[in-house]
């Protein structure tokens, strides 16, 4: 008996080359409509994140920019309290620059005798500006640099928004965002009011120089003299023999100064103590902080 073989067909189906890419190209519309739905939240992140960066930056420059400096030597300073100077870029705010010094303490003999009497400390003290691990430039949200602009002692730090540019058009996001720190912002105003002393009662009267003596203050800060280099200097302060007997030090650098009131004979009359001029009368060595955009008074009695 013969037995016949019954071959079973399987149909398979598959997809054709034509229905692969009608496939691929409605994946391909619904990826791009995803990420088009998405970009308006990651442009909110990214702006946000560079809103965040140029406070931080804008903190770094200025320190307490702002408000009130107090007498804790833990009161945080930024760059230009440290270093007497505007930041020329970001990348001073995380590298030292050259010709700047570094934080050190620096003393002075104010009086001449030998003893150092006053010390302050300037200099770069950062990194102001502390990057992600990996991270080795500063950038903003969409990655592009920030920019420093100075102009008359006010500073602005900017971000050109998404497009990284000021041109048209320039709403929503691609407009340019930053920030400002004005020269009040870091500087406040010091007036140094000389007194001699009655030797009968012991009362303060108003000095009275006599041949060639002459008033001064001898005022210690960061680049108290017009210097870029960041350190404490000595500077002269004249004060007129007669009148208020008072200096007015506009737009002196916020944070720690020292200051002393002397008497003495200006043989030369240059204004200056120079070597062999003797010093009469001396105040002691006053301490302050200057606050930003405020007045501080100085009272200094010679004896």
């Amino acid at each position: 008996m013969s037995h016949s073989r019954c071959v079973k067909l399987t149909n398979r189906f598959a997809l054709t080359l034509l229905e692969l890419v009608v496939v691929l190209g409605i994946l391909a519309v619904l990826s791009t409509v995803a990420v088009r739905s998405l970009e308006p939240i990651a442009d909110q992140g990214r702006y946000e994140l560079t809103q965040t960066l140029l406070n931080d930056l804008r903190y770094a420059v200025a320190g307490v920019s702002g408000r009130a400096h107090s007498h804790e030597a833990s009161v945080p300073a930024g760059f230009v309290v440290n270093c007497g100077i505007l930041p020329s870029s970001v990348e001073d705010l995380s590298a030292k620059p050259v010709g700047l010094a570094a934080y050190a303490i620096q003393s002075f003999d104010s009086d001449r005798d030998a003893v150092e009497d006053v010390m302050l400390a300037s200099g770069w003290n950062g990194p102001y500006m502390h990057l992600n691990v990996g991270v080795a430039d500063i950038v903003d949200g969409w990655g592009h640099e920030v920019v420093l602009n100075e102009s008359g002692g006010d500073l602005e730090i900017v971000s050109y928004g998404s497009d990284g540019d000021s041109s048209a058009p320039e709403d929503g996001y691609r407009a340019d965002l930053s920030v400002s720190i004005l020269t009040r912002d870091y500087t406040g105003d010091l007036v140094f009011r000389l007194f001699a002393i009655d030797g009968l009662n012991g009362s303060r009267v108003d000095p009275s120089p006599s041949g060639t003596e002459q008033l001064g203050v001898l005022f210690y800060g960061v680049n108290s003299t017009g210097g870029t280099t960041a350190e404490i200097a000595e500077q002269m302060l004249a004060v007129a023999s007669s009148g208020t007997f008072e200096f007015r030090r506009s737009s002196t650098l916020c944070g720690r100064v020292a200051a002393r009131g002397i008497l003495w004979d200006d043989v030369d009359g240059d204004d200056e103590l120079d070597i062999g001029e003797s010093i009469v009368r001396k105040s002691y060595v006053h301490f302050a902080v200057v606050s930003p955009s405020a007045e501080t008074r100085l009272e200094m009695e010679l004896r």
